[in-house]
């Protein structure tokens, strides 16, 4: 019975340590805010969408070829944006910015939204729930690629 109580508890605790661990690495990706999703500095190029947390969210979420759409065709991006714990971007198709993109993760949670567009055809993808559980002023920061801003309501 003793054995089954430590073994219950090492259990207890290395769950609760990956949980944090989670969150710790989802956190580090705040460094990222401001920055462009390609971030170029000399014969090196970090990309956001191949970071590994995200990376695998989103192979998870969409097909092969959008996927491939949000993180390499795509190429014409805006930077980064922070707003509570959430990150999102925008990226579109060089010279044809009606075929966009945008992309959202809860820093806290790792829910990752991603909303695929061509002109006014829009598709969401969310990994958990559906696109009206993002704060209202990320959704809309999200359906107007024109906007630079995310707005505080």
């Amino acid at each position: 019975m003793k054995r089954r109580i430590q073994i219950g508890l090492v259990t207890w605790l290395l769950l609760c340590f990956t949980s944090a661990i989670a969150q710790t690495n989802l956190a580090r990706l705040k460094a990222w805010e401001g920055k462009y999703p390609t971030e170029k500095k000399g014969r090196v190029t970090r990309r956001f969408f191949s970071d590994p947390a995200i990376r695998s969210a989103l192979a998870k979420l969409l097909s092969r070829n959008d996927f491939t759409l949000l993180t390499k065709e795509y190429s014409v991006e805006t930077p980064i944006l922070g707003h509570g714990d959430y990150l999102t971007v925008k990226v579109c198709r060089p010279h044809n910015c009606p075929e966009q993109a945008a992309f959202a993760i809860n820093l806290t949670t790792g829910v990752v939204y991603v909303r695929m567009a061509i002109d006014e055809n829009a598709r969401w993808f969310s990994s958990k729930g559906n696109e009206s559980d993002l704060p209202q002023n990320v959704r809309e920061y999200m359906e107007d690629f024109s906007r630079t801003e995310i707005g505080s309501r």
